[in-house]
């Protein structure tokens, strides 16, 4: 057996210092395309591809677009850094799957006034000005609250260290940041799914997100022409038109009797497997049974309570806080409908293995961190929401999209979401955790009461990190 290290990420400025057109991740793409096709050693096909770039090119060309192994882009990464984008436009970036993004975290890093400015906006002088008034004021609250609620955690929990204080501090007072905040992140990212980002960009209608494609294209493509090819929308987008359907008349008479969110139950299951135990323990013994998928489930479902207790203690036997559970708990799918904030949706959005639907449409709440009562700026924030709302309702249509730029991150949201029951053990160990941010911690907590209902089993130790000894 022989192992080479055939690359790593590295610093952009040492790339260039190497002045070598050989110097791009092409190279290793379609040496490794030959792979499945060359008795060569794999050591040779690099060797090759890095003395003919063009040649590399070609061949990556004729096996990405004609041939359709599109896979081959994924083994050119990039590591990309994005600096004042919105959080809005971040949300739009970060449903790529096959990625890695680190996000300036409102929770640890106080905000100054530093907001995106539609270009939209530009030849509208009303509009202009009241979003600038607007944002003027909700930084001027977000400032005012975090300084109130320092002080007021340095009263009610002296024992905390500055740092985890102001901390505190911060993770309420963003609630009132606009996602026209403006972020920054590192993002890490294969050919593959960069180019579909880029056409995700093409289709989004905002001036944002048309000046972002345009920076990744002048930036990357001269990189790897022949690995980001499709760059623009080509008009499909696998949606519906409500209003030629019906669908709206429909809703509009069945209004009143639609509920509100009910912030209160933030997780309501929506299905879960008739007998997930018995599913994901038959999936554990399929794997060393000689019985085919169906016996093996009968047998497992006739076996008495106790003989199955064994053997739930013998799947757990000796787990620690790091272990993952086997493979055979993605057998068992549960889904969730999800109420929540735009901030505690940005935590968790990052999960983005389990299926996730958020609504598009603005639910007309608010949530109100607990501790702004505290302080005596609850009336200020609803004063501040509401302005928000007023100035949405008056953007026209043909500039709709902007409004989003002015929900505020204590905005309700709707998700739909399906996730496998390993995809949840690695959910609730990190977000059940006593270092978890409060409202994405009650998600967790809500999730997992409904798990253990339905599996109560495979689910014995479904909780938090800090909570995992006492549970094993």
């Amino acid at each position: 057996m022989k192992l080479i290290v055939a690359g790593f990420n590295i610093d952009k400025s040492l790339i260039d210092s190497l002045n070598n057109p050989g110097a791009t991740p092409e190279a290793i793409s379609a040496a490794y395309a030959r792979i499945s096709r060359s008795a060569k050693s794999v050591e040779k096909l690099r060797v090759e591809a890095l003395s003919e770039v063009e040649k590399a090119r070609a061949s990556n060309e004729n096996i990405i677009y004609e041939m359709g192994h599109a896979s081959i882009a994924e083994h050119a990464v990039f590591n990309l850094d994005l600096i004042d984008c919105s959080r809005l436009l971040a949300e739009t970036i970060q449903r790529s799957r096959l990625a890695s993004f680190t996000e300036k975290s409102q929770r640890y890093v106080t905000f100054s006034k530093d907001y995106l400015f539609p270009k939209e906006l530009r030849r509208h002088k009303a509009l202009k000005d009241s979003f600038l008034h607007l944002m003027d004021q909700l930084f001027a609250e977000y400032e005012h609250s975090f300084v109130a609620l320092n002080e007021y955690y340095l009263k009610h929990k002296p024992q905390l260290k500055k740092r985890d204080r102001e901390c505190l501090a911060k993770e309420d007072a963003r609630y009132i940041l606009p996602l026209a905040t403006l972020t920054q992140m590192g993002i890490t990212m294969n050919a593959r799914s960069l180019e579909q980002l880029v056409r995700r960009l093409a289709s989004t209608p905002l001036a944002e997100a048309t000046e972002l494609k345009g920076k990744i294209i002048d930036a990357v493509k001269p990189i790897t022409p022949s690995l980001i090819r499709h760059t623009e929308t080509d008009g499909y987008q696998g949606a519906i038109d409500l209003k030629n359907s019906g669908f709206c008349d429909f809703l509009q008479q069945e209004l009143p009797w639609l509920e509100d969110i009910d912030l209160k139950n933030k997780a309501r299951l929506i299905n879960a497997p008739k007998n997930a135990d018995d599913l994901v323990l038959t999936a554990i013994a399929y794997n060393q049974s000689e019985l085919n998928w169906q016996d093996t489930l009968d047998t497992i479902s006739r076996m008495p309570k106790v003989a199955k207790d064994r053997l739930w203690q013998q799947v757990f036997k000796g787990m620690r806080s790091w272990h993952k559970v086997p493979r055979a708990f993605e057998t068992a799918d549960f889904e969730f409908e999800l109420s929540m904030s735009e901030s505690c949706w940005a935590q968790f959005k990052r999960h983005r293995q389990c299926s996730v639907i958020k609504k598009k449409t603005c639910s007309g709440q608010f949530v109100t961190p607990l501790t702004i009562s505290m302080i005596g700026r609850d009336k200020n924030w609803a004063e501040l929401w509401q302005s928000a709302i007023h100035l949405m309702d008056k953007i026209p249509a043909k500039i709709a999209p902007i409004r989003d730029y002015l929900k505020l991150n204590g905005t309700t949201c709707k998700i739909y979401v399906k996730m496998n029951l390993r995809e949840l053990y690695h959910f609730v160990r990190l977000r059940s955790d006593d270092h978890a941010q409060w409202e994405i911690r009650e998600i967790s907590e809500a999730i997992r009461a409904c798990v253990r209902k339905n599996a109560p089993n495979a689910s014995r130790l479904l909780c938090g990190k800090s909570d995992f000894e006492q549970n094993s």
